[in-house]
């Protein structure tokens, strides 16, 4: 498949929107989980510091908690939310009611001032670590420790990053919709110049017509003089044979009405034969210099019409000598080419075809894969194989009772060149020759 532009555009697009947004729901992902995380670090704080208001003093004056507290999550088994408190060197220790039956230890051994936050599997934890003077003055060291079950902290940041990516990827697929828009939107003068080149293709316009964008003037005025060259050069080529040929014409019959006068037949063989082949080799240029040949901005034409046109006119040439046409042809039979080739090399065919033939000559037209094939047959004497080769080289004539210049056959065999097609030249059903030309459909 060939590379699209539009393609190329929206899959550079596509990755740069996917990366950015990527990045910005992460982003955001991780500043909420962090935002309640830090909310859930301030509650358990605001818990411990109650812990610590709902203490009270044993008869030397340390720190006490009561057995049931004011808080009932904490008076009630596995509620979610926990306390424990351990100090004067590990002989005290303190549990709430809600971590009955549960072994797992929450205080780490904080140190006086210090504060530690932590999130473990299932649970969010708080720690602080408090002195506490007793009657004698001495600071006797505590380790708070309240916990908190992140299911619902969990819950929460699930169905935020639900709602988050939800939301991203509906912007995702707007911003996609609107940048096709946009893509289509800012190519489509390049749609338009190969709409014009097609219009040319088809023969419809000559040139590139209309304004076009700045960024792609330089290419349609570079296209436009490009074709003007090509058929300015093609044109001066023809003209200047066909004034060559013209030119050449007196001095030609000068020399063959001197070599009539002259009286060693030699010589006068010798002339007439050389002036012949100066005229032979004038038209053959000539003609090879009018096939246009295929380029990118030759039209489609279709062969049905060229075939009949040039059948119905010989069948006039020749209505003395009865000869029938078959004409078979499946429409449409269309390919691209200069519709003066295509006259120029059936009809070279045609006319040989009918020369030669008695009564009957059959035109067969179709498709053959991904090529057209004409066959162009009569019911002459045929052209035998071994002279196949000879006839297509200028200047050689199968019958010399004809008259003509042999270079008809070598003529098509160019044109034939010309556009990548294949001659071949057999024995016809009919009993005479049999020319097919296959040429890229």
């Amino acid at each position: 498949m060939p590379p699209s532009i539009t393609r190329r555009l929206l899959v550079s697009n596509l990755i740069v929107l996917a990366a950015f947004l990527g990045l910005a729901g992460t982003a955001l992902d991780r500043a909420f989980r962090n935002s309640s995380e830090a909310a859930a670090r301030e509650q358990l704080q605001a818990h411990v510091y109650t812990l610590l208001a709902t203490a009270n003093e044993d008869d030397r004056g340390r720190m006490r908690l009561p057995e049931v507290l004011a808080a009932p999550a904490f008076n009630t088994p596995d509620s979610g939310l926990y306390a424990e408190v351990e100090g004067e060197n590990g002989t005290y220790h303190w549990r709430s009611g809600s971590l009955i039956g549960k072994d797992r230890r929450l205080v780490a051994g904080s140190l006086a001032g210090e504060t530690t936050f932590r999130v473990v599997p299932g649970l969010a934890m708080f720690e602080q670590g408090v002195g506490w003077e007793d009657d004698t003055g001495t600071s006797v060291p505590y380790s708070l420790a309240v916990a908190m079950d992140t299911r619902a902290l969990d819950a929460e940041q699930q169905t935020f990053r639900g709602t988050l990516w939800g939301w991203l990827g509906g912007v995702a697929a707007l911003l996609l919709v609107v940048q096709t828009v946009l893509a289509r939107w800012g190519l489509a003068p390049l749609r338009a110049m190969s709409a014009a080149v097609r219009r040319i293709e088809n023969g419809q316009t000559s040139a590139i017509e209309g304004d076009v964008p700045r960024e792609l003037e330089s290419l349609s005025g570079n296209l436009n003089s490009l074709i003007r060259q090509n058929r300015t050069r093609q044109e001066r080529v023809r003209n200047s044979l066909a004034d060559l040929a013209h030119s050449m014409k007196t001095p030609l019959a000068i020399l063959r009405g001197t070599a009539e006068q002259t009286v060693d037949n030699d010589l006068r063989r010798a002339i007439v034969e050389q002036s012949e082949r100066i005229d032979q080799i004038v038209s053959y240029q000539r003609q090879r210099a009018a096939v246009a040949g295929v380029s990118s901005v030759t039209r489609s034409v279709d062969l049905a019409p060229v075939l009949r046109r040039l059948s119905a006119g010989l069948d006039k040439v020749h209505r003395d000598r009865g000869i029938h046409c078959d004409v078979s042809v499946r429409d449409p039979l269309t390919l691209r080419a200069d519709e003066g080739d295509l006259f120029e090399l059936f009809g070279n065919l045609l006319e040989n075809a009918y020369k030669h033939a008695v009564k009957r000559v059959a035109i067969v037209g179709r498709h053959e894969r991904d090529r057209i094939e004409i066959r162009i047959e009569d019911d002459g004497p045929g052209i035998a194989p071994d002279e196949v080769a000879r006839l297509l080289r200028r200047g050689e004539r199968a019958d010399l009772r004809h008259p003509g210049e042999g270079i008809g056959l070598a003529v098509v065999d160019e044109i034939v060149r010309q556009y990548a097609g294949t001659l071949h030249i057999e024995r016809a059903g009919l009993g005479g020759a049999s020319v097919r030309v296959q040429l890229p459909g």
